[in-house]
């Protein structure tokens, strides 16, 4: 026979079908949480993503150019000294002599870049400005402005320059300064002089009509017997032009392709659920007490022998144990062995003469097969105590005198009638050797004395 294995095999799946079960029902509300929260992610991102992804404004420039401009300066040495011959040139020094070269010259040089120019006018000047302010504020004590040199030119190309040479003697600003302040009679604050320079450019530049002004400060710092300029080594100045536009707003692969991921992950695990809670009915008290068993058994592996004990090994007054654990932990109290015997089914502890057992639970579908097996069993035993066959004499009685066997009544099913075997449910083929060999040689011998009798009945 091989109902062990089978009903092994059926356990093993019975408990990962109910293990499974068990942690559906523990954890399907937090599973069924999370996955709505999946969907309605997945839903916002999707919707975000094709439906409505947004607006956003961008600046595309379109016109750019530059309005250019530079300054460089020098002296020419005009008095004799040891260091330098007279007439020498020194161009963009960072210090000048004043008894040497009292007069600063240089040029201011504008104009501008881009694509086109159509009658276009830069103008350039420069203007020296001294004054007296407040050292640590913005108070003007007095100012004076004179105009060095100033310049317009019409029909400038781009990339044209157009220049304004400036000079600028440093001796006669020094003695300008002392004159105000000798009207004054007073000298208030701290002096300063500054070249300010100037620059208008305005005509059709890039196709569009165009008009703008800057103005630089270039100081000049006088100091015991020496001066310098401070200029910017660039005067350019760069304009653009920008378009807005409202475009749709880009969206990344987060949420393009998240947000369908995510919501088919929700809408894919609530389906799961919906079908696993149909298909898993509700855990029956056996079943959570079958798991319960299972429990014990792995946690009290250690302290359980599986032997096949003998009828004499059960002799003896016998105390059932609701539960393996109790069972388990009152052999380790007692310090006696737990033992499974495989052919009975039960866990035994002996003690003090006293037989302890537990007969474990059987899963659903164990002992649905078992049943099955023992109402097979059953049906075959039924079915050959119940082949009342009658015998001739009786049917020649019946019929009024004796009669053979081809006489006998054809309505009355013979031993060997195929009839009469239809009340069994379970098919030859389906029941063990031992069966099927005990139910040919009991079905012999009941043909064996139909014949017998059928012989008597003919001798007669």
């Amino acid at each position: 026979m091989t109902f062990l294995s089978t009903a092994t095999s059926e356990a093993g799946d019975e408990e990962r079908r109910l293990r499974l079960h068990v942690l559906l029902e523990k954890y399907r509300t937090i599973l069924i949480v999370a996955f709505i929260v999946f969907v309605a992610l997945g839903a916002w991102l999707s919707y975000g993503a094709y439906a409505n992804p947004g607006e956003e404004t961008t600046q595309q420039r379109e016109h750019a150019w530059t309005a250019t401009g530079d300054v460089s300066h020098g002296v020419t040495v005009t008095e004799p000294n040891s260091v330098y011959p007279t007439g020498t040139r020194l161009e963009n020094e960072s210090l000048y002599y004043t008894a040497i070269s009292p007069t600063i010259d240089g040029e201011f040089v504008g104009g501008y870049e881009s694509r086109t120019g159509d009658n276009v006018t830069v103008s350039l000047s420069a203007d020296l400005v001294y004054r007296a302010v407040e050292p640590d504020g913005e108070a003007v004590y007095w100012s004076e402005r004179e105009r060095v040199v100033s310049t317009t030119s019409e029909d400038v190309k781009p990339d044209e320059n157009v220049t304004a040479a400036f000079a600028v003697n440093v001796s006669d600003v020094a003695s300008r300064i002392d004159e105000i302040e000798s009207d004054l009679g007073a000298s208030p604050g701290e002096t300063k002089v500054v070249l300010e320079f100037n620059r208008e450019i305005e005509g059709t530049i890039d196709g569009e009509q165009r008009s703008v002004a800057s103005s630089y400060r270039a100081p000049i710092h006088v100091e015991e017997g020496t001066y310098w300029i401070e200029s910017a080594s660039s005067y350019d100045e760069t304009y653009e032009e920008y378009e807005t536009e409202v475009v749709p707003a880009s969206v990344g692969p987060p949420r393009t392709v998240g947000g369908p991921v995510l919501l088919l992950i929700g809408v894919g695990g609530l389906g799961g659920l919906a079908y696993a809670s149909r298909r898993l009915p509700e855990l029956t008290a056996a079943e959570r007490e079958w798991l319960s068993y299972r429990d014990d058994r792995d946690q009290f592996e250690e302290v359980i022998t599986t032997v096949a004990l003998p009828d004499a090994a059960l002799e003896g007054p016998h105390a059932n144990s609701a539960t393996l654990a109790a069972l388990a932990e009152f052999a380790i109290d007692v310090d006696a062995a737990v033992v499974f015997d495989p052919e009975r089914g039960l866990y035994v502890v002996r003690h003090n003469g006293v037989v302890y057992v537990f007969e474990p639970p059987t899963p659903a579908s164990v002992a649905d097969s078992r049943e099955n097996a023992k109402s097979g069993d059953d049906e075959q035993i039924s079915f050959i105590d119940a082949s009342d066959l009658a015998s001739p004499s009786e049917d020649a009685a019946s019929n009024g005198g004796s009669t053979s066997k081809s006489d006998t009544n054809s309505s009355q099913p013979r031993a060997d009638d195929p009839v009469m075997f239809a009340g069994s449910k379970t098919a030859p083929d389906e029941t063990d050797d031992v069966n099927s060999s005990d139910r040919d040689a009991r079905i012999a011998e009941s043909e064996s004395d139909v014949a017998d009798s059928d012989d008597t009945a003919g001798g007669d």
